[in-house]
């Protein structure tokens, strides 16, 4: 109620108490005059005069304006310096007693109102009025402003204490959303609400991390371009920094932090509470009463674009500028894990934003800089750098820029760094720096347990192979040398680089065994940089190709090898070449007894047998030995040998010293010996006699001849018979079986005797004694008388042999004729 009308409406009750009291009675009050309610709701509607002149409103969306509002409410706008109202300022509800009508509402002007926002195409237009001027506990009314009659209306419920400053708004130029907002923890986020037309209610869309370069204070706004990124300009002190948040991070954002990355900080106006862009690629930045524009992205060429008694709180316009992006592309993996990429932006030599990755994710990366508005023919310089010790030289490195997604000319290479310049037309530049790795790792790790396949550990000083071949375009390997030693730790790692990114090699891996340890097992684990693996069964020590290794792959391979039990073969050999000797290598048993460090083990058995074939013993001395019913054999000492491969025995005639993981043959060789046979040649009165020549027949058939020696020593004794004594022999060197001796040729003036003489020689009867055997002398002839008579008793013979002669002849004669009658 106004003041005269309340002075009306008292003036009236006061007249009629006086007539009822001097009346003396009661009366009835009579209604208020109807001049006093006529004051009353011509005076409750202040601007009522001012909304009825209102009229539509044009917005422009060209490069080069700007809309504003003031606290209270007016919406204005800017060109060539120069500002015009638009419509009626906003104004709000108040609550006040009647006399007459109790509780009633008024319209009363707004006195905090901000958060401009205006939609693609000029509509629809937001705002919202505040529920104070300054602290971090502020509620809002939002308000749509109605193009058609030039007027604004609250939309939807107020929302009660944000916890913010409530200091910016604007409308989505894709989605035409209205977002609005404002500054918690003293300047360090910026937290969003989203207003749905739909339901004409507010929601938290999200907070986004602002404390980069922040100073005592936070104030500023926000914008859309028409792909729906939104910028928070923050102004704090005399610096200006822009948080980018992509409309992709916008539209999943649910309530919680919401991804971003800031600008370089730049030095603009101080007490900056508004901002726009245009399509020209200018910002304009707000202060109560000024309006400056620049040259974006390097908030360069500061001009004075207006100035007046505004009180503004806001700006905002319907153009969006072109912007600049530039993201990082990391193709199937980074050659290490931890590798990572600083990203920057500059424009001439002012770094316009810079960002460094994070994680181990593939492809398109988190972390971007930009979305930033910029200036129609900026020239704008992107480049990479290594982080977190990477080494930009193991990878494939491209560029390429695009605006609107297709491919913008002369803006692509291979390198670190390029330039791309913003062209005339097109809305969204993107910058892709694309890093593909060129290595690959190998990595062999050994390890080592005892002879129960317990106590693994690290295999210290082992010799391993990884030899790279390659078999599309060419590759080389760090360090350069196929064999490298495990370390401390196991560990032997090689690097191989490749000349591009479709190279292939073939990988060799291997071990050089060490004495006393054999091959257990081993595997190859290839990881591939798309996360998907291949494994390779190692079966032996010897050298396994892995093929098809590229850039990207981590080839991770493990060695386990065993302390080789201890072990000891004994073996039994037989030598019966010589003598051809019978008895065979299982005649005999083998025994090998070990010291009290081997803990008494004692083997023993058959040569072939599991008992003595690779029987597991412990280290110790063992004192080597056989037995065996055969005779005739002679043992050579024991001969110890590694089983297989080289390595040093410690042994002597009849024992042997085993290391752990020792795997010993130790060999005895027993050879048949040859016999002998002697016997003399006597006359009746047993002289010896010599010339005697004898036959020898032995088990294969064979004939020896044998003439009686006789020399002055043994060696001077070339056949057979190696006794020099003239009538005695003895002959060596015999084969075991049945022999005959048979004398061959009697000495002279003897009658020979052939009787034949057998005997055995055998394992059991090597030296056979024959004896001595007697030839008769021969009769002695009587020699003739002096005188003749000598030569008569051979004619006589000879005249009875002739006598003889014809007697049997005339026999024979008589016969024939006898048979013919």
């Amino acid at each position: 109620m106004t003041r005269l009308g309340l002075r009306v409406r008292a003036w009236w009750a006061a007249l009629t108490a006086v007539l009822l009291v001097a009346a003396g009675g009661a009366v009835m009050l009579p209604a208020a005059p109807a001049y006093a309610a006529q004051i009353d709701a011509q005076q409750s509607t202040p601007t009522a005069k001012a909304q009825a002149k209102a009229a539509s409103v044009d917005i422009s969306c060209e490069p080069g304006v700007v809309y504003s509002v003031s606290g209270g409410g007016q919406l204005r706008k800017i060109v060539n310096g120069s500002s015009s109202d638009l419509g009626a300022p906003a104004t709000k509800q108040e609550r006040y007693w009647s006399v007459w009508y109790g509780w009633q509402y008024r319209d009363v002007p707004v006195q905090y109102f901000n958060g401009l926002g205006i939609g693609e195409s000029g509509s629809p237009i937001y705002g919202f009025e505040r529920t104070g001027n300054s602290g971090y506990s502020l509620g809002a009314t939002v308000y749509r402003f109605d193009a058609k009659t030039g007027s604004w209306g609250p939309v939807g419920e107020p929302i009660a204490n944000t916890g913010t400053n409530l200091v910016a708004g604007a409308v989505d130029l894709k989605t035409g959303n209205y977002y609005y907002g404002g500054y918690a923890d003293n300047g360090r986020s910026f937290k969003l609400y989203v207003f749905d037309s739909s339901s004409d209610s507010s929601r938290v869309k999200g907070t986004i991390d602002t404390s980069a370069d922040l100073g005592s204070t936070a104030n500023g706004d926000i914008a859309f371009d028409r792909n729906g990124n939104l910028f928070i300009v923050r102004g704090s002190g005399t610096t200006t920094t822009v948080f980018s948040v992509t409309a992709a991070s916008l539209a999943k954002a649910n309530g919680g932090t919401i991804a971003s990355s800031n600008s370089a900080g730049f030095t603009t106006n101080s007490n900056v509470n508004g901002v726009s862009f245009d399509a020209a690629g200018k910002a304009y930045l707000g202060t109560g009463d000024t309006i400056t524009s620049y040259d974006m992205p390097n908030w360069s060429n500061k001009q004075s674009f207006a100035s007046g008694s505004w009180s503004s709180t806001d700006l905002a316009s319907c153009s969006s500028p072109a912007t600049i992006t530039l993201q990082k592309d990391v193709q199937g993996g980074r050659a290490k894990s931890s590798d990572q990429f600083g990203l920057s932006l500059k424009q001439g030599d002012t770094e316009l934003g810079a960002t460094t990755t994070t994680g181990t994710a593939t492809g398109i990366q988190d972390e971007i800089v930009g979305p930033l508005p910029a200036k129609r023919g900026a020239e704008i310089t992107f480049s990479e750098s290594a982080a977190t010790g990477a080494d930009l030289g193991d990878y494939a490195r491209t560029y390429s820029c695009t605006v609107d997604g297709k491919e913008l000319a002369e803006s692509s290479g291979t390198g670190t760094s390029g330039t791309v310049t913003i062209p005339n037309t097109g809305e969204a530049v993107v910058c892709t720096i694309t890093n593909a790795p060129l290595t690959a790792n190998v990595s062999i790790h050994k390890d080592v347990v005892d002879e129960n396949g317990a106590n693994k550990k690290p295999g210290q000083g082992w010799t391993v192979g990884a030899k790279a071949t390659a078999t599309t375009d060419s590759v080389t390997s760090n360090p350069t040398a196929a064999t490298h030693k495990t370390n401390s730790n196991g560990n032997a790692k090689w690097g191989l680089k490749f000349s591009k990114t479709t190279g292939r090699a073939t990988v060799a891996i291997s071990e050089t065994q060490q004495d006393g340890f054999e091959f257990k097992s081993g595997s190859c684990e290839i990881t591939h940089l798309d996360g998907s693996k291949d494994t390779k069964k190692l079966t032996s020590d010897k050298s396994t190709d892995l093929t098809g290794i590229k850039p990207g792959d981590n080839v991770d391979c493990t060695y386990l090898n065993k302390v080789r039990d201890t072990a000891l073969t004994l073996v039994k050999k037989v030598d019966n070449t010589a003598a051809a000797g019978t008895a065979k290598d299982t005649d005999w048993t083998l025994k090998a007894a070990g010291d009290a460090a081997s803990a008494n083990k004692t083997v023993e058995g058959k040569t072939g047998s599991t008992e003595v074939t690779k029987a597991k013993v412990k280290a110790g001395k063992y004192s080597l030995s056989e037995v065996g019913t055969p005779k005739g054999y002679e043992a050579s000492d024991w001969v110890c040998k590694p089983t297989s491969g080289s390595g040093v025995v410690t042994s002597d005639k009849s024992s042997v010293t085993l290391k752990s993981g020792d795997d010993v043959t130790c060999t005895i060789t027993n050879t048949a010996k040859t016999g002998a046979v002697t016997w003399g040649k006597t006359d009746e009165s047993g002289n010896a006699l010599k010339g005697s020549v004898w036959t020898l027949t032995g088990p294969d058939g064979s004939e020896l001849t044998i003439e009686d020696c006789a020399a002055a020593s043994a060696s001077e004794c070339n056949g057979q018979d190696k006794d020099p004594v003239a009538g005695k022999f003895s002959v060596t060197g015999l084969k075991w079986g049945d022999y005959t001796l048979t004398e061959k040729k009697a000495p002279a003036g003897y009658i020979l005797d052939d009787t034949p003489h057998t005997f055995t020689v055998s394992g059991s009867e090597l030296d056979k004694k024959l004896g001595s055997y007697t030839n008769e002398q021969k009769p002695q002839v009587a020699l003739p008388l002096t005188g003749g008579t000598g030569s008569q008793i051979y004619l006589i013979g000879g005249a009875a042999l002739l006598a003889a002669a014809g007697a049997i002849a005339l026999l024979k004669g008589l016969r024939r004729r006898n048979r013919k009658h």
